[in-house]
């Protein structure tokens, strides 16, 4: 059995690495393929992610529509066909494990240290404590067995149809492969967590190339697209009025908003910068590994920067449209600008940040920081006015402190950007 069972382990892992679906699907069948037939299967397991609590997976022997999601914590969930049978993916948000029917489940007193193992024999018309006990009994199903894996927070069942369930041959072969099993799941499990902690704090593009080996200081890669600088106003004001909790609560929610309307065109939030943050519209679809003209030819491809443009224009339109809509209680100017910048690693051995550097960059923050005294919510180089194809005016034409030259600064005709400052400004930033 054991010669048997470290065969199969090596070839799961081979053959499905890091899908969890696969794997569990693999090992329903070599369980039954080793004298243990089960019908279904269920894994629930918790998680490190900012919005997935728990994962649950079911396994059935056969092809077949799962029906209605039990929990209201549900955010997303997938139905594999996988050769016959069905694995019902479910991934649940926070406070999934503290919904009503998972305080009436079997899963509910292992979770609490209660108990080592709920196992129960069923037959039809039985009485017992747990509803899913009942709809299994009343489906044919003749025993129950759920634990805990070892090493994981995560609780195991299995259910069998043959008659008199299962027997003691029959479980020593489940106890000998869950070790195994909770083994190859330690592996997706790490990769998931790794892949949610880079997303989350560098994201998703810096997590990709740190990923792929850009660890060391100057590992930089040289990319054209839009960029996005913005500060909300008034934020001083706004954290001494308010109380601690509050002001994060709507810090927060600025920011759920904001950043949801940026990926949602394709960018990429590179980092809070206090109440700033700077974000980038790479060309080439939002890949970070945008096509560009090499350093000695003749700049961004022109199709690529006015795609890269209307996305950038079109985050900044539906971020305002959803603070409004949501009541958010900041408000913020945004500055938008288009050309080369350097993406990459920046710091020491010690203390690295994956970021976008570049004259391009300072820009957009020097244009950002004049839509206050310009009463503009959202300004504009005139590169990107040129590029983005939406209506326009001209506000000014400026220095841009620290910057050589002069800027032609534009404004969007819409009233979604309408002024939000006080009228009369400075002719340029450099004389403030």
């Amino acid at each position: 059995m054991h010669a048997r069972l470290l065969q199969w382990q090596a070839t799961a892992r081979l053959e499905h690495g890091n899908d969890l679906s696969r794997l569990l699907h693999a090992w329903c069948k070599y369980l039954g393929e080793a004298g243990t037939p089960v019908c279904r299967m269920t894994l629930a397991l918790n998680t490190l992610h900012p919005q997935i609590q728990s994962l649950r997976y079911v396994w059935y022997d056969d092809v077949r529509d799962p029906g209605p999601f039990p929990s209201p914590a549900l955010v997303l969930r997938r139905i594999h066909s996988l050769e016959g049978c069905t694995v019902d993916e479910a991934l649940m948000s926070y406070g999934a494990r503290a919904t009503e029917p998972l305080r009436r489940s079997p899963f509910w007193a292992l979770m609490q240290g209660e108990v080592a193992l709920q196992d129960f024999p069923l037959a039809p018309g039985g009485s017992y404590p747990f509803p899913i006990l009942d709809d299994l009994a009343a489906q044919g199903c003749t025993h129950y067995l759920a634990f805990s894996l070892p090493g994981l927070e995560a609780q195991v069942s299995l259910v069998s149809r043959q008659p008199g369930g299962f027997d003691q041959a029959q479980r020593e072969v489940v106890a000998a492969s869950v070790p195994v099993l909770a083994l190859l799941l330690e592996g997706p499990l790490k990769e998931l967590i790794l892949q949610t902690v880079l997303e989350c704090y560098v994201g998703h593009s810096p997590g990709r190339e740190i990923r792929r080996g850009r660890i060391r200081p100057g590992a930089m890669l040289d990319l054209a697209g839009a960029i996005w600088f913005s500060d909300i106003r008034d934020y001083a004001m706004h954290s001494q009025a308010q109380p601690g909790d509050v002001f994060v609560d709507n810090l927060n929610a600025y920011y759920e908003c904001v950043v949801k309307a940026i990926h949602a065109q394709g960018g990429e939030v590179l980092k809070f910068i206090g109440d700033a943050m700077l974000a980038i519209f790479p060309q080439e679809d939002g890949d970070v590994r945008a096509r560009v003209a090499d350093s000695a030819g003749a700049g961004q491809d022109a199709d690529g920067a006015a795609e890269a443009c209307v996305r950038a224009l079109a985050a900044v339109e539906a971020a305002t449209q959803g603070l409004a809509a949501q009541g958010v209680a900041f408000a913020h100017g945004v500055g938008l600008h288009v050309g080369r910048f350097q993406f990459g690693n920046i710091g020491s051995l010690q203390r690295m940040d994956f970021t976008a550097i570049g004259n391009e960059v300072n820009v957009a923050a020097r244009i950002e920081a004049l839509c206050k005294p310009y009463g503009e919510r959202l300004l504009m180089s005139a590169e990107f006015a040129r590029q983005c194809g939406s209506p326009t005016r001209e506000v000014a034409r400026v220095t841009l402190r620290g910057i050589a030259g002069e800027y032609l600064l534009h404004a969007p005709i819409s009233r979604i950007c309408c002024p939000a400052g006080p009228p009369g400004a400075p002719s340029n930033e450099g004389n403030r």
